[in-house]
């Protein structure tokens, strides 16, 4: 499919050109969408943002559209920790220490995506994998490559099913 392959191909592109490219993106749908311009104005209204305030958000939501191909898609051995701020670990390994587990909830695109593959890099080889719930895509084309994707060394991905829910138990 014509979607996966362009995918595949943007996973190659230096993070900073998608970064780039993204905040364009943003902006072009923010003008180009009248649609999308008043509910975003709406949304950010309603959580009491000016303007001012929420324009940022505009190029900020097409950067992380157009990132989640390099995370998903970047080769193999390319890793996220360099991009990652740690803020408060200690709680976090000391959790792990004391044996009691953790369950991370955080937002599903941009955070997810680099946290989960971060966490994964920075304790799965020494803790073991960590096991993430998604939402199976709902487009078919988007489905096998969203469940593909996800996985990486010391990440495993499992479908917001029992079978997955199993799995996260386990």
């Amino acid at each position: 499919m014509f979607m996966v392959r362009l995918f595949r191909l943007l996973g190659h592109v230096p993070l900073p050109l998608m970064q780039r490219l993204g905040a364009l993106m943003g902006w072009l749908t923010w003008l180009m969408s009248g649609t999308y311009r008043r509910r975003f104005e709406a949304h950010a209204s309603a959580a009491g943002f000016t303007p001012t305030q929420y324009r940022p958000a505009v190029a900020a939501i097409g950067t992380m559209v157009a990132e989640l191909p390099w995370l998903w898609l970047r080769p193999q051995g390319r890793g996220v920790l360099h991009l990652v701020q740690w803020d408060g670990v200690e709680h976090f390994e000391s959790a792990l220490d004391a044996g009691k587990g953790v369950i991370l909830a955080l937002p599903h695109m941009g955070c997810w995506e680099m946290i989960g593959q971060a966490v994964a890099e920075r304790y799965g080889p020494t803790r073991g994998p960590l096991v993430a719930l998604y939402r199976p895509a709902r487009k078919p084309w988007l489905a096998p490559l969203v469940a593909s994707s996800r996985d990486r060394p010391g990440l495993k991905a499992v479908p917001t099913s029992v079978a997955g829910v199993r799995s996260l138990i386990r």
